[in-house]
């Protein structure tokens, strides 16, 4: 025996036996002496393992496992409702068992009733000290079983519950709960415009009892949050909501309830972005029925397609090309600048539309003097075309609707047709020559767009001069890119600090400085504090040299750096992300107020100017309202004055607001 067993089997034997136990572990009939190949009496290793694996079933174990892991998964509202359930059967199963055998000593009483076995039994899963008060053996036992059960299942249950709201609540930090509010603005995407125009949009719901401005982006909730907070610091009867997720998904802009938005402005980092979030809001609103959009583009193309192809309820904003155009605007004459600045904002005066039915059959020049309030600027047809300073003898039409600019919509307001005053002798004022020479410090995309404008305005005996600095700009591609018909164009290189900028410029004489922002490789705050400096080395050279009357026109970049430009000595300045902004925000209120701006920014439209005011009979104007019927007989709009010692302009003064305009005074007019 000894000798057998230590003899090893032979190979075939030991495959036999290792198919036998295969068989009897696995339940498989492969190793059966009828299946194999020839000779060997065992299954081949792919008929073994395909038949195990098809007859092989979990237990109920595994089973159990499966459904445990799966309702996790689905999340702890799944595991919570497990729970309870469990934790009522116990208590169920406990009750019963309290009330068939008739246990005794619970609270030192007698025999239970189900329903107050039912209540004990409760109070022994969610106290663990209810059983302290039990009197026999078995009564305590039991108490003991159910206390440590609830211990498990109840505490269990309390925290799975603490853990689903503490989710919830990170949820709700995140963002990504939906949005049940209806005429809302919603801004779709964010930048360093959002909260220059959020501000706006609180001014404008300043009359609405709730008014709500929600914002989607790809970006931390808190974050944007925070900083729209910071920057605005009362809200007023607006509430902020923001959302985090992509503009461009549709399932993401369903959680803003886009289709319930009273309208939409997208702001985007790129064009591309800007044209897919459009796209999306189409494929929920095809027609774009339920809103107007604004939308800002960087590019003219994007500008033109986005037009064309998305149709009237889209309005585009070309962010470089207004500054462009307000940046020539301001060139052209002191103050308008400022004068662009208030009806931009919803601060002070802006631009409202009403229809007035008491002044059909009138001619616009008496329905001027019908608003002691207000100024009316034009009327918007009852085909959608808008005309603004029409000749003074239009007459108004039925469904006409008056362009004004008022302080709040609650004072444009008709009074009356009231008789014109008497028109004072005008004085006739020769055109003023424009610049001869002009001055450019600094350069970026924006140059070529801004010299494009002024060559609008400018004769051909106009010189300008572009003195960049070759370690921020590519001076030898300067000249190329700038398109002028009018003006010509002088290109120097110069480096330097600002003081010896200022010093080479002044080496030859010249009418005005416009100083752009080198926004292309240095930082924003790096753009404005040059430009700060360059200021005021200019007004220092202006002031030492008594060069006489020079404009100097700056751009910034950045809103809170306005009230360091003011320090400098600056006639005007554009704040670039400030106007877009405002633009952006007066259009979503009203997009017919896109047809108003663009004619005015336009050079072949109307054009804002002031005019000496000699040329209107300054000395015998009494009120504003003689100041209104004097240009009105000229088919000019006055919008208001500006007084020549202080330069302070008076915006929609009220016509019975008494005025002493001097020889260096200007009056605001439409022309």
């Amino acid at each position: 025996m000894t000798l057998q067993n230590e003899i090893p089997p032979s190979p075939q034997k030991a495959l036999r036996r290792q198919g036998k136990a295969v068989n009897r572990r696995g339940r498989s009939t492969s190793g059966s002496s009828g299946s194999g190949t020839a000779g060997s009496g065992t299954a081949s290793p792919t008929t073994a393992g395909s038949s195990s694996a098809g007859d092989s079933k979990p237990g109920v174990r595994a089973r159990l496992r499966y459904m445990f892991d799966t309702g996790l998964s689905r999340g702890p509202s799944v595991v919570i409702g497990w729970l309870g359930l469990l934790t009522l059967l116990v208590i169920l199963v406990t009750a019963l068992f309290m009330t068939i055998f008739g246990l005794v000593g619970v609270n030192g009483g007698a025999r239970l009733g189900f329903g107050e076995a039912f209540w004990q039994a409760m109070l022994r899963v969610v106290d663990a000290g209810t059983f302290a008060g039990d009197s026999s053996w078995p009564t305590r036992l039991l108490g003991l079983s159910i206390t440590l059960a609830g211990i498990f299942l109840a505490g269990s249950l309390i925290g799975l519950i603490a853990n689903s709201v503490d989710q919830r609540v990170d949820g709700l930090r995140k963002g990504r709960s939906s949005v049940l509010e209806t005429g809302h603005t919603l801004i779709l995407g964010y930048s360093s415009r959002v909260p220059v125009i959020v501000s706006e949009l609180v001014l404008a719901n300043e009359s609405l009892r709730r008014g709500v401005v929600v914002v989607l982006a790809n970006e931390e909730k808190s974050v944007m949050e925070d900083e729209l907070r910071d920057q605005v610091r009362n809200f007023l009867t607006t509430r902020l909501v923001c959302r985090r997720g992509h503009t461009d998904e549709p399932a993401d802009l369903e959680l803003v309830n886009v289709a319930g938005a009273r309208s939409i402005i997208v702001v985007g980092d790129s064009d591309a972005v800007v044209i897919k979030t459009l796209l999306a809001i189409r494929s929920i609103d095809p027609h774009f029925e339920n809103a107007h959009v604004v939308v800002e583009t960087s590019s003219e193309s994007a500008d033109a397609s986005i037009r064309s192809l998305f149709g009237p309820r889209v309005v585009t904003v070309n962010s470089d090309q207004i500054v462009a155009e307000l940046t020539a605007q301001a060139c052209r004459q002191r103050g308008l600048s400022t004068v662009f600045r208030e009806l931009l904002d919803f601060d002070g005066d802006e631009v409202y539309f009403e229809k007035f039915p008491e002044t059909t059959g009138h001619t616009f020049a008496q329905a001027q003097l019908a608003f002691e309030s207000s100024v009316l600027m034009g009327r918007l047809t009852a085909d959608g075309l808008v005309q603004l300073n029409p000749p003074a003898d239009t007459v108004l039409q039925e469904g006409d609707e008056l362009i004004g600019v008022a302080s709040d919509d609650s004072t444009f307001l008709f009074g009356g047709v009231v008789d014109a005053p008497e028109i004072p002798q005008a004085e006739v004022i020769a055109e003023q020559a424009g610049p001869t020479r002009i001055l450019v410090v600094g350069w970026s995309v924006l140059g070529p767009r801004v010299l494009a404008e002024l060559d609008e305005f400018l004769t051909s005996d106009t010189v300008i001069e572009i003195i960049a600095d070759p370690e921020q700009v590519d001076v030898d591609a300067i000249e190329p890119s700038i398109l002028v018909r009018n003006v010509h164009i002088e290109v120097a290189a110069f480096g330097g600090g600002p003081e010896e900028v200022t010093a080479y410029a002044a080496r030859r004489h010249f009418d005005e400085v416009i100083v752009l922002g080198y926004r292309d490789r240095i930082s924003t705050d790096e753009a404005d504090a040059r430009t700060l400096l360059t200021l005021m080395a200019f007004n220092q050279i202006v002031e030492k040299h008594e060069l006489g009357d020079v404009r100097i026109v700056a751009e910034l970049l950045e809103q809170r750096h306005t009230p360091l430009a003011v320090a400098t000595g600056a006639d005007d300045f554009i704040v670039s992300v400030e106007l877009t902004s405002l633009l952006i925000a007066q259009l979503s209120e009203r997009h017919e107020l896109d047809l108003v701006f663009r004619d005015l920014f336009d050079p072949q439209g109307c054009v804002v100017e002031l005019r000496p005011a000699v040329a209107y009979g300054a000395e015998a104007l009494r009120t504003f309202a003689d100041v209104v019927a004097a240009a009105s007989a000229q088919n000019q709009t006055a919008l208001g004055y500006r007084i020549g010692s202080s330069g302070e302009v008076v915006i929609n003064p009220a016509k019975s607001t008494e005025v002493q305009l001097g020889a260096k005074d200007s009056v605001l007019v439409l022309r």
